[in-house]
């Protein structure tokens, strides 16, 4: 896209196609610059300034992501109904021990039905937050999501159930990407990954909810004790879409449908009052409409096909890679730790206290995670939460090869804790910081959508494995499965590794010109993007072997951003830095 190639022999000046300069041929150059001058000043704000300046388009984010607080609620109620006394006494079935125990087929059955759900909604959002936008697409999710919360309340049987996890599925399925994509769109550079992994808390703070919720209904013995988590479902959606009526629209989405003023009016509305001095608002959208003409020439209808051509494909296999790895990590074997602890031996009540524990950790987790992100990269901690996770899931397997006493049931509970304490510090938020980054702007919505896709797919496996892994009337390897989700985590590192780039604190002109000119995955933060000339197309800089800027001008050329039309140049000399010029 940047019209450039990165060079390992010898210094080459590249020059700007013409397509890219008729491009942006009908952009003010001076509120281009303007606009540059704005995103220079979001990247040089410290956290607090950040938050200070731009609080309200926080706030909107978070208000937003709290959807997924009723994914997290639910997906952790329908695990744990599988060991809850009420739930087992309207469908539990004896098994070979004498024990009520929900079949492995519908447990699987149960969790993969709202998966299947998910894939739908995740379609219907990928179209819909696009053509209607985040606020109209949200309000029509919850709708629907109060309708669906019927069947599940009053369902009388497991085949009623499958239904009504199906059905409520697609809701989910939309608020899952919905929220990742406005959070990257409405925030500044400095508060984008922090409020894109928040969307974590919603998981994990909806899990911890349910934990809560279940405990308290231990001793509710009719159906009243399985129907009454999924009644408090309701309590979420009516506040959620009336809140969201006000919310402002994504200021990119106004851009990419022409409504420049609209934008203009978020940004400030989003922004302290007095934030943005006279022009810097109108400049910031030049700056977005700058962005999007560019990177029309690699997806100029923002298609499904086009993420997988050119430039994009590397990002959509990146993305793909990132939303496996938050799956395969090893972390789902705690998807089941209440059965597995009770089929182990511990008692429903230990069991659910320490579930509950576990739960908690989630939200512990991102509140380091936050902390962590101030100080380093993306990369760096998505590679430590996998390594240490391998750390817990060793010692597990051990546990679960010996003979079984409180203290090694204590011992396997409190690893399975730190497991998900790891997770939820690492690969859970900061996965939605970096698909929220990475792709393109014009193919956002559905890049997150295809990537979660694809997880929610790969979901669907890994639950079916897991429950026969643990049910004590099927494979019943319970700990011992610790093995097999070691030697994923391996393979996670792995990838990991060698193809997740650094993408926290570009912008997402700068993400466009790194991508473009291949950097190689190890060094996106190595590399430097020059700002020496703004003004690209009346005059471009050229970098001789002494690394002094001489400027020559082009005939025929227009004024645009140097940060988009950099040209990548590298030079292999001993201790130099190579350097996007």
């Amino acid at each position: 896209m940047v019209g450039a190639n990165l060079r390992t022999t010898t210094t080459e000046v590249v020059k700007l196609s013409g397509e890219q300069l008729q491009a942006v041929s009908h952009l003010d150059p001076e509120l281009v610059r303007i606009g540059h001058e704005v995103v220079q000043k979001q990247k040089s704000e410290t956290f607090l300034q950040a938050w200070r300046n731009h609080g309200r388009a926080a706030g909107w984010s978070i208000f937003l992501t709290s959807a997924l607080l009723m994914e997290g609620f639910d997906t952790a109620i329908i695990n744990s109904f599988f060991a809850l006394p009420a739930f087992l006494n309207s469908f539990g079935v004896k098994g070979k021990n004498g024990k009520l125990a929900i079949p492995a087929d519908y447990q699987g059955g149960l969790v993969n039905i709202a998966y299947v759900g998910q894939c739908i909604g995740l379609f219907l959002n990928g179209w819909c937050q696009e053509r209607y936008g985040s606020r109209r697409t949200f309000i029509a999710g919850m709708i629907l999501m109060t309708a669906t919360i019927f069947l599940a309340f009053f369902a009388v049987s497991l085949n009623m159930l499958l239904v009504a996890e199906l059905a409520m599925g697609i809701p989910w399925g939309m608020f899952q990407t919905l929220s990742t994509a406005y959070a990257a769109e409405i925030c500044p550079i400095q508060l984008r990954g922090y409020l894109s992994a928040f969307a974590s808390v919603g998981f994990g703070g909806g899990s911890f909810l349910a934990s809560g919720v279940l405990r308290a209904c231990l001793s509710i013995t009719t159906e009243y004790g399985w129907r009454l988590p999924y009644a408090l479902q309701w309590v979420w959606p009516i506040p959620l879409a009336l809140g969201c009526f006000f919310a402002p629209e994504s200021p990119w989405w106004l851009v990419r449908k022409g409504r420049y003023e609209e934008a203009e009016k978020v940004l400030v509305r989003c922004a302290r009052p007095g934030f943005y001095s006279e022009k810097e608002a109108a400049g910031y959208v030049a700056f977005m409409r700058h962005t999007d003409s560019l990177e029309k020439l690699d997806a100029a209808g923002g298609s499904w096909t086009e993420m997988f051509k050119g430039v994009n494909l590397r990002r959509t296999e990146i993305m793909f890679g990132v939303w496996l790895v938050q799956l395969w990590n090893g972390n789902m074997i705690t998807g089941l730790t209440v059965e597995m602890l009770e089929n182990a031996g511990m008692s429903t009540t230990a069991a659910f206290n320490m579930n509950l524990v576990l739960s908690a950790m989630s939200i512990v987790g991102v509140a380091i995670s936050w902390v962590a992100l101030g100080y380093t990269g993306r990369r760096p901690i998505y590679i430590a939460g996998i390594a240490l996770e391998a750390c817990c899931l060793l010692p597990i397997g051990i546990l679960g090869t010996v003979s079984q006493t409180n203290a090694r049931l204590t011992a396997m509970g409190a690893l399975m804790i730190v497991i998900n304490l790891l997770f939820h510090f690492s690969l859970g938020p900061v996965c939605y910081a970096i698909v929220g980054e990475l792709p393109s702007s014009r193919l956002r919505s559905r890049s997150i959508v295809l990537g979660r896709f694809v997880y929610v797919v790969s979901a669907i496996v890994g639950s079916q494995i897991r429950a026969r892994m643990v049910t004590a009337t099927a494979w019943n390897w319970q700990a011992k499965s610790a093995y097999f989700w070691l030697g994923c985590n391996l393979i996670c590192l792995t990838w990991t590794f060698f193809r997740l780039p650094e993408t926290g604190g570009f912008s997402f002109a700068e993400l466009d010109i790194l991508f473009a000119n291949k950097v190689p995955t190890r060094q996106f933060t190595k590399v430097q993007i020059s700002h020496e000339a703004v003004e690209i197309g009346t005059e471009k800089q050229v970098i001789d072997n002494d690394d002094k800027p001489e400027i020559e001008h082009i005939e025929g050329g227009t004024l645009m951003d140097k940060e988009e039309q950099a040209v990548v140049q590298h030079q292999e000399v001993p201790g130099q830095v190579p350097t996007l010029a």
